[in-house]
């Protein structure tokens, strides 16, 4: 009983010191594994914080629940990030792939894969991924993602891979030739390579690399080869020629490098063909020297010609002859800039074939040409420009047309115009304006004078731009005669400038320069519209109405708005169109299409269209019978010697014939005697103007003599009907 009495009493006491080391034990084991479990929690935000890699933590959805640091080096903010589908992130073309693997993580299989996403720059980033599930209780609730950047080692494979391919394609597609040497003689040649030589494989190998060098280039080869064996620090790259098994030639540029080949020495490389390349680029020295049009050297050239004879010391005397084509824009303007060109191409023939193979000629631009003599003196210079000038004067035949041109030349000697070829070129161009000024189709030799008459005419175009402005021309009128009558019938307005300092200043000397200038078109203006002004006022003073001749000028005639302004001219003065007569030259029908088109579209306005300097042309009779043409004028030149010159006699009287026939009037300009007007009237040409009767004057003397003039023009006329003399010619 005591004993069972104990045991009660100490059964309790162990069950509480039982409990008591029980839970002693618990704690102690909690308390352990609560450490490991911080321990590892530590682990893991070291790993999750200071891995190099991006780490995400998602949902079964594939929402993001958290993210590492590391998101924040490409442009994005964790809390940014949070809650947003991590596929919204991928690049468009993959995300079918990320999702499909995504899924196979949240269904308990961890996998790897690649993808790429875009930063927040808009950059494409290439990511490898790794994806585990997250288990919890057994359950998957979501996935790790740990995201490796490969964007770098993606673009070295890309490379890699491309240029494994670039060399397959050397090698195996022959884009160039591939070569090995050794001692001098091939021991590998590619496909291409003996294609460009033209021989087989047996052919090639074993033979040397000088037996295809061209004579010239084999000392280039053998020393670059031997340098790159000399030099261990360098390539060798040259060019050379090489000789095909057809003897032609082919351009080749060669890179080699010291190699090891079986076991010896050897020079591996490349070879390009630079064929086409060498010949673009003779072609585009060839351009760089020379004129595109022509072919013939540029000034450049020229100028490097007459620099080597100067510094070879071969040179005593030389000349420099500089042409330009006279009334070439003409041509240019009224026949188009085809025409022109071919013209240039005939000139520049023509002008080859008069100099020696000493000699070179160049075209500096537009139509000037340059020449460039060594050791020829006077007499030789001279012979040449005789030849040049003799070639130039015959007829060009350019498609349907049949051209005329001729030449201006001035020439300049070496040494003693200059020693440099500026300073030649320059006197040259001075002489030749010289000669333009002397009228055209000749050469002048420069001279000191040339140079004073130069500043001259830069002074004269000075004063002229401002002659208008100040006022400083005037007409002056010429009247014309009709011989049977003695009436004065009409007169002719010719310009004269009162210059405010030198007077008055020939027509002579400022019209070709208005011409060359371009200032003739406004210049005509003026002179029609003041005819027309003058010639109103004029009438309404009472006296006689008379047709008024103005003459026109190239540049004027073939302005776009001609036609436009006589018409407005006419609208604005009030002069009736039946009072203006218009002189037209031959040479202004060079154009056949665009003249006829012109004197129609005057004619509509009711002006009268007369032909000046008549039979001075080439073509005069082929236009005559196009042109709505109502007066022929016969030019002085004709009528000055026509009574002491029988083939002048001759002209007149076929010229007078031929505008009776035609119907058209006919009138004789420069009659300065009485033996002139005497074999005019004999020959029945009704109208004649000259200093016999008259000469030109201001309108207002013409208004004060107006009756002495006509009193005297009677005493010239005769006595027979015009009309019965026309009848009695026509019989």
């Amino acid at each position: 009983m005591e004993w069972q009495n104990g045991l009660k009493l100490f059964l309790p006491g162990m069950m509480i010191i039982l409990c008591i080391v029980i839970v002693f034990y618990i704690y102690r084991k909690f308390a352990a594994q609560s450490k490991r479990i911080k321990t590892s929690e530590q682990y893991y935000q070291s790993l999750y914080h200071n891995n190099p890699d991006i780490i995400l933590t998602l949902d079964v959805l594939g929402n993001l629940l958290s993210a590492n640091q590391v998101v924040e080096s490409y442009g994005y903010t964790v809390d940014e990030l949070l809650q947003r589908p991590f596929v919204s992130y991928v690049v468009p073309e993959l995300v079918k792939k990320t999702i499909k693997q995504f899924n196979k993580s949240i269904n308990g299989e961890a996998t790897n894969y690649e993808t790429a996403i875009l930063s927040k720059g808009g950059g494409r980033v290439e990511l490898n991924v790794t994806s585990i599930p997250i288990i919890n209780e057994g359950r998957i609730v979501g996935a790790y993602a740990i995201l490796k950047d490969i964007t770098r080692f993606k673009h070295t494979q890309e490379a890699l891979v491309e240029a494994e391919s670039t060399y397959r394609s050397l090698v195996e597609e022959s884009l160039v030739g591939i070569y090995i040497i050794e001692n001098g003689k091939f021991v590998y040649v590619n496909p291409q390579l003996l294609e460009w030589f033209g021989y087989t494989n047996e052919e090639t190998i074993g033979s040397y690399l000088s037996d295809y060098i061209h004579p010239e280039d084999v000392s280039i080869v053998l020393d670059n080869i031997q340098k790159r064996f000399t030099d261990e620090n360098k390539g060798m790259k040259f060019q050379y020629r090489a000789i095909k098994k057809d003897q032609s030639i082919i351009h080749l540029e060669v890179y080699g490098s010291k190699t090891i080949y079986r076991g010896k020495q050897a020079v591996i490389g490349s070879v390009i063909d630079i064929t086409e390349q060498k010949k673009a680029e003779e072609k585009i020295k060839h351009m760089a020297y020379h004129d595109a049009l022509t072919d013939l050297p540029n000034r450049y050239l020229f100028t490097s010609h007459f620099q080597t004879a100067l510094s070879n010391q071969c040179m005593e005397t030389a000349s420099i002859l500089f042409l330009d084509l006279d009334r070439f824009k003409l041509i240019n303007d009224s026949l188009g800039h085809d025409l022109g060109d071919l013209l240039l191409k005939k000139v520049s023939e023509r002008l080859k074939n008069c100099i020696g193979p000493e000699d070179c000629l160049a075209r500096l631009g537009g139509d000037e040409f340059i020449f460039f003599l060594p050791n020829v003196g006077h007499e030789g210079t001279t012979k040449t420009l005789n030849q040049v000038l003799t070639r130039l004067n015959e007829p060009f035949l350019l498609n349907e047309y049949e051209m005329y041109i001729t030449p201006s030349i001035g020439i300049s000697q070496y040494p003693h115009d200059g020693e440099d070829i500026g300073t030649l070129i320059k006197k040259a161009d001075l002489a030749m304006n010289q000669a333009k000024r002397l009228g055209k189709n000749n050469y002048q030799y420069y001279i000191q004078k040339s140079m004073e008459q130069t500043n001259d005419v830069l002074e004269m175009e000075k004063d002229l731009r401002k002659a208008i402005e100040r006022n400083e021309f005037r007409l002056y009128y010429q009247p014309k005669l009709d011989v049977y009558s003695g009436e004065i019938i009409g007169v002719e307005a010719l310009i004269r400038w009162q210059h405010s300092q030198k007077g008055i200043i020939s027509p002579g000397q400022f019209i070709p320069l208005a011409e060359e200038t371009g200032l003739i078109i406004s210049m005509g203006e003026w002179v029609l519209r003041t005819a027309c002004t003058e010639m109103k006022a004029f009438q309404e003073l009472g006296f006689p109405s008379m047709i008024v001749s103005v003459n026109l000028s190239l540049r004027q005639f073939f302005q776009p708005n001609f036609v436009q302004m006589v018409s407005q001219v006419l609208n604005e003065t009030g002069l009736s169109p039946e009072f203006i007569e218009l002189e037209i030259t031959e040479s202004m029908t060079i154009d056949t299409h665009h003249a006829l088109m012109v004197v129609q579209e005057l004619k509509k306005l009711g002006v009268k269209i007369s032909l000046d300097d008549f039979g001075t042309g080439y073509s005069s009779l082929h236009y005559l019978k196009q042109f709505p043409i109502d007066k022929l004028k016969i030019d002085q030149s004709f009528i000055r010697d026509c009574v002491t010159n029988t083939n002048n006699a001759t002209i007149v009287k076929t010229i007078i014939a031929m505008a009776h026939q035609l119907n058209m009037e006919i009138i004789a300009e420069g009659v300065e005697t009485e033996g002139q007007l005497h074999f005019l009237q004999e020959n029945f040409c009704p109208e004649v103007q000259g200093f016999l009767f008259c000469r030109p004057l201001p309108l207002d003397e013409i208004k004060e003599n107006y009756y002495d003039l006509v009193s005297a023009g009677k005493q010239y006329s005769v006595s027979r009907d015009p009309k019965s003399l026309i009848s009695e010619f026509a019989v």
